[in-house]
This record gives C-alpha cells, structure tokens and sequence, in this order.
C-alpha cells in the first residue's frame, strides 16, 4: 500500500475532470473544521480532506478523501440537485483497503413517476449491464444495504470486487457520470411549489438516512469523534 501521501486511488480526479468536461466547475468555500480533519488521537496518518464544486443546476460537488494510515483509503460524494431541479443525487463510495475493492456509483431518483424515470434513471440500464461481469469477491455484498434500496436506482454499481478490475471501476464511474452530466444538460427547473415541496421533503429524508444509517459515518465518529462525524455528513457531505 502506497503510505506516501498520495492516494492509490483517483476516483474523485475522476468525477471532477468528467464533469468539467460538460461543465464549468469552480472551487466553493469549506469550512476549516471540515476541510482538512486529523484522527481525534493526534494521528497525522489517519486524516479527512474534503473538497466542494459549484456546478450548474447542482446544489454543489461535495467530495472527499479518507485515509488510514495508508490501510485503507476511501474516496466518496455526494452531488444534490439545486432548489429549482429535481435531478438525481448522484453518489458515490469507493473504498480501497489490502485486499479489495469497494465500489458504490449511483443515481438516486428524486422522484418514481414513471416520466421521471424515463427520462433519467432508464439510461442508467445499459451502463448497468456493461459492468455486470466483473466478479465479486468472496464472501462480498452486491447489493445496497436494506435501508438503502429505497434510494437505488435499481440500475447501481455496487462490487466487492479484487483490486486488479480498478481499471474496470474507473471506466464504470466515467460511464455513470456521464448519464448524470445528460441529465443535467437536459433538466429544466420545477414550475410549481408543490413540485419543489415534494423536492425538498425527499432530500430531508435522504439527507436523515445517509446521516444515521451509511455504514461509513461508523469511521468518521471512530476515528473523528462521534459530534464531529454526525456534524459532517450533516452539514457538509448531505448538507441541503
């Protein structure tokens, strides 16, 4: 494992030269207690960075980076549809540990009717079943957790995976990312306050489920503080 500094990973270059190919991408301001965040035990191996992008019809590119001491390093965001768009949530969690490889890529639909999903989630099912072939690792989940399937698209990239199909993974983000860039390419905004109502009261929900129930909020308060990582995924990562 790389322990010199540099991730072994490039998942979040990945999202960002991707999208800024469509788009243009500016840095936002992050808060000093969220930017950059050492482990509670003074750890300056284990250590958060966290970076966030303006992007058009988008509440933000939120991203950051875990590492462990160069034990694991994980890369994962978030990217929530402005106040006057119903786009899908576009997230993402790639988790590089000794022995494998963690991918999660998804569109998560603001909404079930059946135009919705016509529109952005049904492109997703070629780019699901281009990657289906690559083998999970034994003894590794291939499916959303149960309290997550409310949110899956039904077309996610979720592997346990050996580390030499990385190539495969990457290629899998890119092809994600680039049905998410369509979307918002082709998004108009709501018309009506119910619309935005109904908009709202999704994400609130969303943004309460991640925020309690992600299994990777577990090493944020271990290795952060339980406050610290509650505030996080609150009011950084899934913040509104």
């Amino acid at each position: 494992m790389d322990t010199t500094g540099e991730a072994p990973i490039v998942f979040n270059r990945i999202v960002q030269e991707e999208i800024g190919r469509q788009f243009e991408l500016s840095p936002l301001p992050v808060s000093s207690e969220f930017k950059l965040k050492y482990s509670k035990n003074r750890n300056t191996s284990v250590y958060i960075t966290s970076e966030f992008l303006s992007c058009p019809k988008t509440g933000g590119i939120r991203m950051g980076e875990m590492n462990f001491g160069g034990a694991m390093v994980v890369h994962y965001g978030s990217i929530p549809p402005a106040g006057d768009y119903d786009l899908p949530i576009f997230g993402f969690d790639f988790i590089y540990a000794n022995k494998f490889l963690i991918a999660v890529i998804d569109l998560h639909p603001v909404s079930h009717d059946p135009s919705y999903i016509e529109t952005y989630i049904a492109p997703l099912r070629e780019v699901s079943q281009k990657y289906a072939w690559i083998p999970k690792a034994e003894g590794g989940r291939s499916e959303a957790h149960e309290w997550a399937k409310a949110y899956d698209s039904g077309y996610s990239f979720y592997r346990w995976c050996e580390k030499q199909y990385m190539p495969d993974v990457e290629n899998a983000l890119r092809d994600y990312l680039r049905v998410f860039c369509a979307a918002v390419t082709n998004a108009l905004p709501l018309k009506s306050r119910e619309a935005r109502s109904r908009r709202d009261d999704f994400f609130e929900k969303y943004r309460n489920d991640y925020t309690y129930y992600d299994p990777g909020s577990a090493p944020l308060k271990t290795h952060f503080g339980e406050d610290w990582g509650e505030r996080y995924m609150k009011d950084f990562l899934f913040a509104p």
